[in-house]
């Protein structure tokens, strides 16, 4: 249980912290594909100057491995992929009131794929709580009001991505063999990301956009920030997910980030109304409901 907790708690402060500083780096370099291949490469720089110098210790890259990595890294890469764009062209509270929605499809999915119970009644009250908080925030969001659910197209797409994500990468940490579980996985995963996120961000033409954004001193500040904020994301994510369930670990994910919700009020000027900051408390406050689902009994 202390173990269990204390990956909850490292995720907990990384999780709160990345929303807002990556929103605030693609605000100042507004090429979101360009920024996450710079973080991919620095985590995979970093895991691998580490394993060479002896104190990390990593598996090797296989081409075994990585075909079993495949699923997942191209879920990884488009979820990354829409959460940047949903920040270039919305508000934190939009992403984190879409992605309060997310528990209550894993939920199924660990019932249907991993093998767990389904969401007790309390938990379901809680999973329900936050998906009401959820509309009546898409409700009263100004956004939603101008343009309808054209507006919520990236962020809908997150969403689908984000609950196959999830379940896939808990499939991948129980399944998959590693000497070191966590380091392996935060490798595979940056190793394998990095090619997919470029040819994201060349079609979408960052590329040719590129040689318009000036980035100084404090941009490049920015971007070394959330690129080291980014190593210690992908481990205790990981670590997260090897303790605790793929339900648990996307409620956790939507529940820390309140945090960032506090962070944006405080440094942003575009964020949620008083209303709509009503609306997701109730989301976050309906998590704290929500209780892990047991595996089933393995038949006899």
């Amino acid at each position: 249980v202390g173990t269990a907790f204390r990956s909850v708690v490292y995720y907990g402060f990384c999780s709160s912290v990345m929303l807002v500083i990556n929103k605030v780096t693609i605000s100042r370099i507004p090429l979101p594909g360009l920024v996450f291949c710079v973080q991919f490469l620095t985590t995979f720089a970093a895991i691998a100057t580490g394993k060479h110098l002896g104190f990390l210790r990593v598996d090797a890259l296989s081409a075994e491995r990585g075909v079993r990595f495949l699923p997942y890294v191209m879920a990884f890469v488009g979820s990354i992929f829409l959460n940047g764009k949903v920040l270039e062209k919305s508000n934190v509270e939009t992403l984190i009131t879409f992605r309060a929605c997310s528990p209550l499809f894993v939920s199924v999915m660990d019932w249907a794929v991993l093998g767990r119970e389904l969401p007790s009644p309390r938990s379901l009250a809680a999973l329900i709580g936050v998906l009401l908080g959820a509309i009546g925030y898409v409700l009263c969001d100004s956004e939603f009001s101008m343009h309808g659910m054209g507006a919520y197209g990236w962020v809908s797409a997150y969403l689908v991505v984000i609950v196959f994500e999830m379940t896939y990468a808990k499939h991948m940490i129980s399944n998959v063999r590693f000497d070191s579980p966590v380091w392996g996985s935060v490798l595979y995963t940056n190793a394998l990301a990095i090619a997919p996120m470029g040819g994201l961000a060349i079609v979408s033409g960052e590329l040719r956009r590129a040689s318009d954004v000036s980035v100084d001193l404090r941009s490049m500040i920015v971007l070394f920030t959330c690129s080291v904020l980014g190593i210690l994301m992908n481990w205790s994510g990981w670590n997260c997910r090897d303790k605790i369930s793929a339900a648990s670990y996307t409620l956790l994910g939507v529940a820390c980030k309140f945090a960032s919700v506090l962070l944006n009020v405080v440094i942003w000027d575009k964020h949620a109304t008083p209303t709509g900051i009503a609306w997701l408390s109730v989301c976050l406050l309906s998590s704290t409901m929500y209780r892990q689902a047991p595996l089933r009994p393995k038949p006899a």
